[in-house]
């Protein structure tokens, strides 16, 4: 093979490597900070005391809980939403339990991926107040 192939190949499989590290990493929301993903307020959190009890949060529409089977909180989840139509409107990662978003009323479909499980959800956003989803982890147990 030539050398010069061979380093171009290795060049660009690094580049791509890097690039798909980065786009993940730009989907992962802060925790406690409200983001603008795709035109939808979201916002990850329910980490602390201080954090669950946070006067901004009553606002966001939908605020979906991920559990184990202990009713213990998972973080670390990949979370997409999608419309009644089964259209994508975003994916993110939330390194906290919480996944807050400010959705139009209307119907709406959640998945959430933990260590490679994914659960998927229905959910409805309320015109007013806040709709509650609690996506659960049957397979994953608490610390023991």
């Amino acid at each position: 093979m030539n050398p010069y192939l061979f380093w171009s190949c290795v060049a660009i499989a690094t580049v791509t490597a890097c690039a798909t590290a980065r786009a993940d990493d730009a989907n992962t929301i802060p925790a406690d900070q409200p983001t603008d993903v795709n035109g939808y307020e979201i916002a990850c959190s329910g980490v602390g005391d201080e954090a669950r009890v946070d006067p901004r949060w009553p606002a966001f529409a939908v605020k979906v809980e991920f559990a184990n089977r202990d009713a213990e909180y998972l973080s670390d989840i990949d979370v997409s939403v999608a419309d009644s139509a089964g259209k994508a409107l975003f994916h993110v990662r939330c390194e906290t339990p919480w996944l807050l978003a400010k959705l139009p009323a209307g119907k709406y479909t959640v998945t959430g991926t933990y260590e490679g499980i994914s659960k998927t959800a229905k959910l409805t956003a309320p015109a007013a107040g806040q709709a509650r989803v609690v996506v659960r982890f049957p397979e994953i147990a608490g610390d023991q």
